[in-house]
Order: C-alpha cells, then sequence, then structure tokens
C-alpha cells in the first residue's frame, strides 16, 4: 500500500483492504488528455488508483484521491474514469461476468 502525508488517506485505504482483500495501489500520472481527473480500475487481486498528478511534491491530488476511494466503498463499477467538469464514465460488468456481492 502506498503511504501518503494524509492519515485520513491512509485510514480508507487500510479499510477497503481490509474488506475486500485486495490492496490498492496508487499511481500519480500526468495524462496526455488535459480534462482526465483520475481512474479506477479493479484488476483481478488489486485496485489500481490512478490521479492526475501535475505537480509532483505538492499535495493538491489529495482531494481527488478521496473522490477516487469514495467510488471503491461505494461499489460503483470495476471502473470508474472521472474528468474535469464532473464528468464520469462507469463501466459495469454485464450480470453474467459481475462478481457476486460481498
Amino acid at each position: 500500500m502506498a503511504r501518503l502525508s494524509d492519515p485520513d488517506i491512509d485510514a480508507r485505504i487500510h479499510r477497503i483492504e481490509e474488506l475486500t482483500g485486495k490492496p490498492v495501489v496508487l499511481r500519480s500520472v500526468r495524462p496526455c488528455c488535459p480534462c482526465f481527473r483520475g481512474r479506477v480500475t479493479e484488476r483481478g487481486g488489486s485496485f489500481l488508483v490512478e490521479y492526475r498528478d501535475e505537480t509532483p511534491g505538492y499535495f493538491w491530488h489529495h482531494g481527488l484521491i478521496r473522490e477516487l476511494l469514495t467510488c471503491i466503498e461505494q461499489r460503483r463499477g470495476q471502473r470508474i474514469t472521472l474528468y474535469d467538469g464532473d464528468v464520469q464514465y462507469v463501466e459495469i460488468p454485464s450480470p453474467r461476468h459481475r462478481p457476486p456481492p460481498p
């Protein structure tokens, strides 16, 4: 698990990992699409949380990480991508491929 300087985020990540049995992997990205904010992808045994971090070393991305963690906590799909302007793209698997509820 990635550690941040924010105890609230660290606690939420730990809680998600305990509840799901899957590690949360944080990765900062510099996207080529200027409106991309972040993405959560559930991959087999982990959650990959990618977030826009245009200025490494600052903590402006913490609010975005919190928002992406909320997406995991609310189980809004196996993949969600956030864009500027409150646009969300959610990919939900078909019922045949949807994992059973916890």
